[in-house]
């Protein structure tokens, strides 16, 4: 049962309105000790980073990455993928989130980690890595010296951005916690910002985030739950949507995109045998244990008609 007891506490700090994100960053950095990311975490970071920009050098307009604006919502605590970018070349980004989460000292923290790691990450990359900076002690620093431009608090709902002023949009393992509504309107807005010929890159893990922390847990654990049932652990700090993969490519499509790549990782045969035995909700009885058992899925997008 820890992962019940994290979830309640993680309710609970969700629903104080000023306190809850800075007591959530004191949680997983001082008592849980998830922050700042090891160098393991990092690295599987960077990959996807670099899987993102080989998306767009496959799927995109062809403007060079160092001449291009790419667009990241959900940037978390310390800007891993939008810093790998940076190092990758990528000219300009800007990176966005509901809440200002972002930490400086976690920003430097990772930089120093790339760095510390950039033999390994430059073979992984096949490219060299550009010179990070010797320091970033605030966010205008961070566009200055890297092009990276966060913004935080933003809606990526509504943006305000200009429409056709991006060349690519990524988002890592964000869209899993956001309520379907609202991701539906995301997408739509991705589609607003890309230019011509843009293309947008996702990943997305539909796995229960609390079988990370529980391992006692199954991966498919949260799909016992009916929606009322789930919603009493839900929390606003930690929210899992419980979408399975069919149910992003269609809210994709229905945004006005045409999916050009997909990949599904699972379920092999230890996920179908988790699922038989499980006791799932009503919700969940009518999707085939394929689509159930999808644990992380990716998909490349292009606006349709484009």
């Amino acid at each position: 049962m820890r992962w019940l007891a994290k979830a309640a506490l993680q309710r609970a700090l969700g629903f104080l309105p000023q306190q809850g994100e800075p007591l959530n960053y004191l949680l997983q950095r001082r008592v849980l000790r998830t922050l700042p990311a090891g160098e393991a975490t990092l690295r599987q970071k960077f990959t996807r980073a670099a899987t993102h920009l080989a998306a767009y050098e496959a799927h995109g307009p062809g403007t060079p990455a160092a001449d291009a604006t790419f667009f990241e919502f959900g940037a978390g605590w310390d800007l891993a993928i939008p810093l790998a970018y940076a190092l990758l070349g990528v000219g300009r980004q800007v990176v966005i989130d509901i809440r200002p989460s972002a930490r400086l000292e976690l920003v430097e923290a990772t930089l120093a980690t790339y760095e510390r790691l950039r033999p390994q990450l430059e073979q992984a990359a096949g490219r060299p890595l550009r010179d990070p900076p010797a320091a970033v002690s605030s966010f205008a620093d961070l566009e200055r010296q890297l092009g990276v431009r966060y913004a935080a608090p933003c809606d990526a709902r509504a943006t305000g951005l200009p429409a056709a002023s991006v060349d690519f949009v990524s988002s890592t393992d964000t869209c899993e916690h956001i309520p379907p509504a609202d991701l539906a309107r995301i997408f739509a807005e991705c589609r607003r910002l890309l230019r011509p010929g843009g293309a947008f890159s996702c990943r997305i893990d539909l796995q229960d985030h609390y079988a990370y922390f529980d391992p006692g847990l199954s991966r498919y654990h949260f799909l016992r739950f009916s929606d009322r049932a789930w919603a009493l652990v839900n929390s606003p700090l930690h929210f899992q949507n419980r979408l399975r993969a069919s149910d992003y490519l269609r809210l994709v499509r229905e945004a006005g995109f045409a999916v050009v790549a997909q990949h599904a990782s699972g379920p092999n045969e230890r996920g179908l045998a988790e699922l038989r035995a499980l006791r799932l909700a009503p919700r969940f009885r009518s999707y085939s244990l394929d689509d159930l058992g999808v644990t992380v899925l990716s998909f490349v997008a292009r606006p349709a008609g484009g």
